[in-house]
C-alpha cells in the first residue's frame, strides 16, 4: 500500500468516526424531542429539576441507542454508550441534592460531560467506529440519505446556537447570586411598627425564587394604603431571588411570623402566594402545610398567575372555581382536574379562597383584598395611586381569553437568536416604587426574553414602603459588560433632573419612569421603540395588560433575531455539501471498498450519477 492510499484510509476512518458521532448526537435529540412531546401530553407537570433531568438524560439515551441497535451494533457498545450519555447528569445531581450546585448548571455541566463521556466511549471501541461495517436493515435511496444528512447538518446550528441562549436566559431568571450573602433578622424593628388594630397581611416568597412582579404588584398596592400590616414571609433566612436577579430581604420566617403575631395577640388576615420558582419538595410541603394552617386559622388566601398551583398543591382550591394565567391554563387542568378552571375574568373570589389570572391581574386581586378587608373608597383609591386605569370596583372585570397565535414565535426568536441590546443594567435607588422596580425586571427577561438584567448598586437599598433589596454588583464593576443602563423610578429621574441623579459610569442612564403613569407603560414603550413592536406585544399579552392606549411605536418585527437562524442554516448547509463533495473525491482517489471498506460513506457524501441511476432502478 502507498503512502497516499494509507493517508487517504486514514481520513476516511476519521470520516466515519465523525459521522458515527454525528448520528448519534441527532439520534439522542430526536428521542429528546419526540419522548418529550410524549411524556408533555400524558404525564403531570414536573416541578423537580432532578426528576426532570433525569427523564431527559433518559430521552436521549433510548434515542440513541434504538439508533445504535439500527446499525447493528453490539450489545456492550450499546451499553457503554447509554451509561457515557447517563451517568454524568446522575453525578451532577449529587452535589445539587446537597445544595452545592445550582439546577441549571446540571443542565450545563451535564451536556459538556456527556459529549466529552461519548467521544472517549467510541475511542474506547474505535475499530467498532472505524473498520466495521454497520449496514441498515432497511434499503433507503442513497440520493434521500445523502439530503436527509444535509437537512439535519444545516439545521444542527441554528439548534445548537438556540439550545446555549435558551437555556442561558431561562437559567439565568431565577439563578442564585453567586456570593454567600445572608439575610439578617428584622423582625425586633418590624415588630415596634406592627399595629394590631390594622388588617395583616402576609406576602409568601420561595427561596428558589419568585415572581417580580406577582409579589411586588400586590404588595404595593396594599402597602400603600398605610392601613395595613404587609410583610413578605419565607420558610428560610436566605435572600429571596426575584425574576431577573432582583434579591429581596424577606421580612419574616414563617415561625418569626407566628412569634410577632402571638405577641401582639392578633392574627393574619390574608396571604398573597405570587408564581414560585419550582420549590424544593421539602420546601413545598412545608409552604402547602403553612397554607392549609393560615386557612383553617381563617386567612383569606390569594393566588396570584402561577400561585395557583401552590395553592391548588395545597388542596385549598379542590371543589372550588379557580383562574390562572392563561399560558398555564392547559397544565393545571391536567394536574389538578377536581378544580373548577376558568378564564376570561381578572379574579375568581369564591369565599375564603381568591384566585387573581396572569401577573397584573394580580393589581385588581389585590384591590378586591382591601374591599374585603377595608372598604372600596380605600381600594379606588390604591388603584389611583399605582395609576391602574382598570380597576372594576366590587367585580372582577372581564379579560381576553388569550390563546398561542402565529406572531408568538417572536418569543422563541428572541430567546434563541435576539443580537442585544441583551445585558441590561438596573439601578436600585433609595426609595425607588415596588411596581417600578417589577416592571424593569420582568419585561425585559421573563416575558420579552431580549436579554437578562443585573441589579446595579452600592449596597443595600430600602424600598418605598421599606423593602430592602441587594444589588448584585457595583456600577464599577459591571460597567463594561453591559449595553444598556436603565435607571427605574419617577423619584430617581427627578433626582437627576436636579442634578442628583446616579453617578454617571459605562452606558448612558436611561431614566425608564419620567412621569406619573403606571409603571410598566413607559417600560412597554421603550421595548417596542428599541426592540420591535411585536415583542412588546407579546410582552402585554403574557402580562395580561391591553396596550390600546398606549401609542407603541417601533419596529414591526425582530428582523435580526429572524435572520441570524436562516444564516445559520445556510451555512450549516454549505458546510454539510462542502464535506461531502471533500469526502466523495477522497472516496474516488482511494482504493475501492473492500470488505474491510467504508461502504456506508454514501450516506454522508452526494451520490455519483451512476449511484442515482442504479438507485432509479
Amino acid at each position: 500500500m502507498s503512502s497516499h492510499e494509507a493517508r487517504t484510509g486514514k481520513i476516511r476512518m476519521v470520516g466515519r468516526f465523525l459521522w458515527h458521532y454525528v448520528e448519534m448526537v441527532i439520534a439522542m435529540s430526536l428521542g429528546m424531542l419526540l419522548l418529550g412531546m410524549l411524556w408533555n401530553a400524558v404525564l403531570p407537570e414536573i416541578t423537580r429539576i432532578d426528576v426532570d433531568t433525569l427523564i431527559m438524560a433518559a430521552d436521549m439515551t433510548v434515542g440513541m441507542a434504538l439508533w445504535m441497535r439500527v446499525r447493528r451494533h453490539g450489545w456492550p457498545g450499546i451499553a457503554e454508550m447509554s451509561l457515557a450519555m447517563f451517568v454524568p447528569f446522575l453525578v451532577l445531581l449529587v452535589p445539587y441534592w446537597f445544595g452545592v450546585l445550582p439546577g441549571d448548571m446540571v443542565m450545563s455541566i451535564g451536556h459538556v460531560l456527556m459529549f466529552v463521556a461519548m467521544a472517549l466511549a467510541m475511542l474506547k471501541r474505535r475499530d467498532e467506529y472505524t473498520r466495521h461495517q454497520h449496514r441498515l436493515r432497511i434499503r433507503i435511496p442513497s440520493k434521500w440519505l445523502w439530503r436527509g444528512a444535509v437537512v439535519l447538518i444545516a439545521l444542527l446550528p441554528a439548534g445548537a446556537v438556540s439550545a446555549v441562549n435558551t437555556i442561558g436566559k431561562f437559567g439565568d431568571l431565577y439563578g442564585a447570586r453567586p456570593d454567600a450573602v445572608t439575610a439578617g433578622p428584622a423582625s425586633a424593628r418590624l415588630a415596634a411598627g406592627h399595629d394590631p388594630a390594622k388588617p395583616t397581611v402576609a406576602f409568601l416568597a420561595a427561596t428558589d425564587g419568585t415572581n417580580v412582579a406577582d409579589l411586588l404588584g400586590p404588595y404595593e398596592v396594599l402597602a400603600g394604603t398605610g392601613r395595613m400590616n404587609t410583610y413578605v414571609v419565607s420558610p428560610g433566612r436566605r435572600l429571596v431571588p426575584l425574576t431577573g436577579g432582583l434579591d429581596l430581604v424577606p421580612d419574616l420566617t414563617f415561625d418569626e411570623l407566628a412569634r410577632l403575631l402571638g405577641e401582639r395577640r392578633d392574627t393574619l388576615d390574608a396571604v398573597v402566594v405570587p408564581a414560585l420558582n419550582k420549590p424544593k419538595p421539602a420546601e413545598l410541603d412545608s409552604i402547602t402545610a403553612w397554607l392549609r394552617q393560615q386557612s383553617a386559622a381563617g386567612a383569606l388566601t390569594v393566588s396570584v398567575c402561577n400561585g395557583a398551583r401552590t395553592l391548588a398543591a395545597s388542596g385549598l382550591l379542590d371543589g372550588r372555581p379557580a383562574t390562572s394565567h392563561w399560558w398555564r391554563m392547559n397544565g393545571l387542568r391536567a394536574d389538578f382536574g377536581n378544580v373548577d378552571w376558568t378564564s376570561g375574568r381578572r379574579y375568581v373570589d369564591d369565599g375564603n379562597v381568591i384566585t387573581a389570572a396572569g401577573v397584573l391581574s394580580g393589581i385588581d386581586g389585590a384591590l378586591r383584598i382591601i374591599e374585603r378587608l377595608l372598604d372600596t373608597g380605600t381600594a379606588r383609591e390604591a388603584a389611583q395611586r399605582v395609576h391602574w386605569r382598570h380597576y372594576s370596583p366590587g367585580a372582577a372585570a372581564l379579560i381576553p381569553t388569550s390563546a398561542l397565535e402565529p406572531a408568538d414565535v417572536v418569543v422563541a426568536l428572541n430567546a434563541s437568536y435576539h443580537p442585544g441590546p441583551s445585558t441590561i443594567g438596573v439601578r436600585l435607588t433609595d426609595g425607588i416604587g415596588e411596581l417600578e422596580l417589577a416592571s424593569a425586571f420582568v419585561s425585559y427577561t421573563e416575558h420579552a426574553m431580549v436579554g437578562r438584567t443585573i441589579a446595579i448598586g452600592d449596597g443595600a437599598i430600602r424600598s418605598r414602603h421599606g423593602l430592602t433589596f441587594v444589588p448584585r454588583s457595583t456600577l464599577a464593576a459591571a460597567a463594561g459588560d453591559l449595553d444598556r443602563l436603565l435607571v427605574p423610578g419617577v423619584d430617581a429621574a427627578r433626582r437627576q433632573a436636579g442634578g442628583t441623579g446616579p453617578a454617571a459610569g459605562g452606558p448612558r442612564p436611561e431614566y425608564l419612569h419620567t412621569t406619573g403613569e403606571f409603571p410598566f407603560d413607559p417600560v412597554l414603550r421603550d421595548i417596542a421603540r428599541t426592540y420591535d413592536l411585536q415583542t412588546a406585544r407579546w410582552t402585554a399579552k403574557t402580562l395580561e395588560y391591553p396596550t390600546t392606549d398606549l401609542g407603541l411605536t417601533g419596529s414591526t418585527w425582530p428582523w435580526p433575531a429572524t435572520v441570524i437562524p436562516v444564516a445559520l442554516t445556510l451555512l450549516g448547509a454549505a458546510a454539510a455539501i462542502t464535506t461531502g463533495r471533500l469526502f466523495r473525491r477522497i472516496r474516488r482517489a482511494g482504493p475501492q471498498a473492500t470488505d474491510e471498506g467504508p461502504e456506508e460513506l454514501a450516506t454522508l457524501t452526494e451520490p455519483s450519477p451512476a449511484e442515482l441511476a442504479q438507485s432509479r432502478s
